[in-house]
């Protein structure tokens, strides 16, 4: 925003500047040439063209042109001008106050003004552009015709052009001024910046934190503009939001409450047919098995409830490596295969909720073994990143295919016969939670890789 405020003003100050000078200038050059060709023409009157034509080269000496040189002095001295020089028509020299063109020699310097000159010569008063003297000083000339309609010469006036100086001025006070503007302009686009991008700004993060399921912090409107409209719309978003999500996890709590009181019911009626069926061992595999599917249904409703009812996080001090290590006891199968590694640094400490970092660790865990099979490998590890500790499980599985990188963090989405498919829903919740999100690529064993990071803390 700054540079669309201050962009379009330089340029606007810069061309505005640059016109006012010009124009300045113009009418300050055509002013001083208007005078001097007045000064010209008031000279002209007292010259008679046949005194221009009596005198020629050779003449130096003569009355006439003594007269002349006498009187053009006088006039200079009286307008107070640097120069006054007689020419006849041909542009040959007839008196100068400065004696640079003789008696009879060609005014070479009058070239540059043939345009002036012919408006002089037609009768019309005409001052000469700005040129620059000898000295280096600049100067103008005015021009005026001596005699009627075929005039015999001109009379030229030159004077220095002392508004240079009032140019000059003019100038600084046009950069002074527009430094000034820019200053004002500079600050006032600084404060509609704040004022502008300060709630949006505050407005995308809550809208982030929306987005990240923290539906229980309002949105602040601070403003009583379209910002504000915004805000007050976000914060009717965010209170449909999380009334609509109380509803699902009442909705979720009920039916697992509803659910598990009849499997507590079937569990132990499962466990008495077990012990009716001792003397018939033939029987007792199907006891096996609903008692199995009765444990895959108490998974299923502690997932539900865990998931409607997860509390926020509590931030504390996490040691990283017994940590790991907790979470490989816990998911270590029985026997050798698949391999399940620790990989964390001793004194690498993170800060976080424990107990939701270890449920995700343990979920990722238990998705990598299964994928890794029999004989894979599985890798937990931790390590400092950028300031950040960045948590990771890979496998040596078939990986994840592109085109479910997305949908498998999604609720109730399962690739498995059997599964709720809350487990990644789960982990992202918690890895947003800690200011981050969980990804997924492959990983250097062949198979996939999920990681997320949490702010590093301080050893205890």
């Amino acid at each position: 925003m700054l540079v669309a405020v201050l962009l379009p003003a330089v340029v606007a100050l810069l061309l505005f500047g640059m016109l006012a000078h010009a124009v300045a200038r113009r009418a300050l050059e055509d002013e001083l040439g208007q005078r001097l060709a007045t000064a010209a023409s008031g000279i002209a009157m007292q010259i008679l063209p046949e005194q221009l034509a009596a005198i020629g080269l050779g003449d130096e000496q003569s009355n006439t042109y003594a007269n002349l040189t006498r009187r053009i002095e006088l006039a200079r001295q009286r307008l107070g001008v640097r120069r006054v020089l007689l020419v006849a028509r041909d542009l040959t020299g007839r008196g100068d106050t400065e004696g640079l063109v003789a008696l009879g020699a060609h005014a070479y310097e009058l070239g540059v003004d043939e345009p002036e000159i012919e408006r002089a010569m037609a009768g019309a008063l005409a001052g000469s552009p700005l040129f620059w003297g000898r000295d280096g000083r600049p100067y103008q000339r005015g021009y005026a015709r001596v005699g009627g309609p075929e005039p015999a010469g001109l009379v030229v006036v030159e004077g220095g052009a002392q508004y240079f100086a009032q140019l000059a001025a003019f100038r600084r006070w046009l950069v002074a001024g527009g430094g000034l503007c820019m200053v004002l302009i500079a600050v006032l686009a600084a404060w509609l910046s704040r004022r502008i991008t300060g709630p949006l700004a505050r407005l995308a993060r809550a809208a982030e934190g929306i987005g990240r399921g923290d539906l229980a912090r309002p949105v602040a409107v601070e403003t009583r503009d379209e910002i504000g409209y915004l805000a007050a719309r976000l914060d009717e978003m965010r209170a449909a939001l999380q009334a609509r999500d109380e509803r699902m996890q009442m909705m979720l709590a009920g039916i697992a409450h509803e659910v598990r009181n009849p499997l507590g019911g079937l569990e132990l009626y499962a466990g008495l047919l077990r012990e009716g069926l001792v003397k018939q061992p033939e029987r007792l595999a199907e006891v096996e098995r609903v008692e199995r599917e009765i444990g895959y249904l108490k998974n299923v409703v502690s997932d539900f409830l865990e998931f409607a009812r997860r509390p926020p996080p509590v931030m504390e001090s996490v040691p990283v490596a017994p940590l790991i290590n907790e979470v490989c006891e816990i998911c270590r199968p029985a026997g050798l295969q698949p391999v399940l590694r620790a990989e964390a640094p001793p004194d690498l400490v993170a800060e976080g909720d424990r107990g939701q970092l270890r449920r995700a660790l343990i979920n990722l865990v238990k998705n990598a073994l299964v994928a890794a099979g029999a004989s894979g490998q599985v890798v937990v590890a931790a390590r400092k990143v950028e300031g950040v500790v960045q948590w990771e499980v890979r496998d040596s599985g078939p990986g994840v295919a592109p085109e479910l990188g997305d949908k498998i963090f999604a609720p109730f989405f399962t690739t498995r016969e059997k599964g709720t498919g809350l487990g990644l829903a789960f982990v992202r919740e918690i890895a947003r939670d800690h200011g981050d999100d969980v990804r997924v690529d492959r990983g250097p064993e062949g198979g996939a890789r999920f990681r997320f990071t949490t702010r590093t803390a301080l050893a205890a």
